[in-house]
């Protein structure tokens, strides 16, 4: 069973990652997207950057998670693995395109998987110390 849940780890965390951006995006065309303009700082704010920050944050906790054991080595792994990713997406869009409002939500995904990674880290070490 734990070779299972080792297996499922990454693939759970990029669904979760893909859902969680899609809610997102969902949520607020629902709710604000009717009251904000779409060229409007607001909107990049709330769509670009709360998508970006909030992915990744659900793909690094979904990762920790699943994980049986190594709960914070998984999420350190998981984040790093993300900002690797960001970071390779930062130098496309900024060397192919001209979206230079892009690397906002890049870097928000970076500081959303680090986030998440020190309140794992933080919530292992209270289980450590109970």
């Amino acid at each position: 069973m734990k070779a299972l849940k080792w297996i499922a780890v990454l693939p759970a965390s990029v669904l979760v990652l893909i859902l969680a951006n899609l809610i997102w995006r969902l949520l607020h065309s629902i709710t604000a997207s009717r009251y904000i303009d779409p060229d409007s700082w607001l909107n990049l704010i709330f769509v670009d950057i709360m998508s970006s920050a909030i992915a990744a944050a659900a793909f690094v906790y979904a990762g920790a998670f699943i994980a049986p054991n190594y709960k914070k080595e998984t999420a350190l792994i998981l984040t790093i693995l993300i900002s690797m990713i960001s970071g390779a997406s930062l130098f496309i869009v900024n060397v192919m395109t001209a979206e230079y409002f892009s690397n906002i939500g890049i870097v928000a995904g970076i500081v959303g998987a680090v986030a998440c990674y020190i309140e794992v880290q933080r919530a292992e070490k209270e289980k450590e110390n109970e």
